[in-house]
């Protein structure tokens, strides 16, 4: 499925933090890769210069720019998206516009352009379930629950818009949640992701700042473990119409991970604690038995571990 065959695999912000890792991956698979990526958060020094790689300056926003981009595409890795859930709060319509009308948008002119198959970065739509883990079943029963944020509702949209696709238009589509990402790649410019934001704080001599007490808890998954989820996805035909959690099954407290942090980096700073941030769940543990079970997941970083080797790596890039 990944391999040449005069088609292109399309990745979606391609540029950015886990979109070039898959890219990555992908010309390992053989693949002739097509990137669309707007700059916004991404970083033109992660696109391979590789005659198998072609970029392509646009948003996913602008259906001129996705039917371009779509040219000759046998598969697709959407990774393009408005990551920041505060965000999403103080503008929902951008959020909106992002996260489910450029889905829309990249749904529509793959079922034009003939396209295979969709893949979907998705994110945890649970909000706060009182549960141990979080099963993809839960995600039918947001109207119990409070979602949280624009961010996630959004994310739902997007998702029943690539349910219809599959079951009702004809494109083959899979849906990742992803709990959270880390690695190599990953900076603050787009203000989220808690390792990213505590490690530089920590490599820079500061305090670490923790939004409440510290007790709530995240799914923290690598992102080569991520990578793999999506390999595993586009050559799997049985994830087809699925949804699937791509986390690490393993749950850690805020202040757990900013202990560790300061152990790993060696840094004697103190760890302090604001108020309460908005759109912000209590725990999450990813349930990922469907994705065993279908797609044969199985992560294989363990926290301390992918730590050490993105603290290496963001050495270098915090001055």
């Amino acid at each position: 499925m990944l391999e040449n065959r005069g088609k292109f695999a399309l990745v979606t912000g391609g540029a950015g933090f886990i979109g070039s890792h898959i890219v990555d991956r992908l010309i390992l698979e053989g693949a002739r890769v097509r990137i669309i990526d707007n700059l916004s958060t991404g970083n033109i020094a992660n696109v391979p210069r590789s005659d198998n790689v072609e970029f392509q300056d646009g948003d996913i926003r602008n259906r001129h720019h996705v039917k371009a981009a779509l040219e000759d595409i046998d598969i697709v890795f959407h990774e393009a998206a408005q990551i920041n859930p505060a965000q999403a709060v103080e503008d929902p319509l951008f959020d909106f516009k992002v996260n489910a009308m450029g889905t829309l948008n990249l749904i529509l002119e793959s079922i034009n352009s003939g396209v295979r198959k969709f893949i979907m970065a998705s994110t945890n739509t649970y909000g706060d379930t009182n549960s141990e883990v979080m099963s993809e079943d839960f995600s039918t029963l947001f109207e119990k629950r409070s979602l949280l944020s624009p961010y996630a509702a959004a994310k739902v949209c997007a998702e029943a818009y690539l349910k219809t696709a599959n079951d009702e238009l004809g494109l083959s589509t899979v849906r990742l949640r992803y709990f959270n990402v880390y690695g190599p790649r990953q900076i603050t410019k787009s203000e989220s992701g808690v390792i990213a934001i505590f490690t530089k704080q920590a490599l820079l001599g500061r305090p670490i700042t923790i939004f409440g007490d510290g007790t709530q808890t995240r799914d923290f998954v690598y992102v080569n473990d991520v990578v793999e989820a999506n390999m595993l996805a586009a050559k799997n035909e049985q994830a087809n119409g699925e949804v699937f959690n791509v986390g690490s099954g393993e749950e850690t407290s805020i202040m757990e991970l900013a202990k560790l942090i300061t152990k790993i980096t060696g840094k004697n700073i103190p760890i302090i604690h604001g108020t309460d941030r908005v759109a912000d769940f209590k725990r999450a543990k990813a349930d990922l038995r469907r994705a065993e079970q279908v797609l044969g997941f199985h992560p294989k970083t363990g926290l301390r571990n992918g730590l050490k080797i993105y603290i290496e790596w963001l050495r270098y890039i915090v001055k």
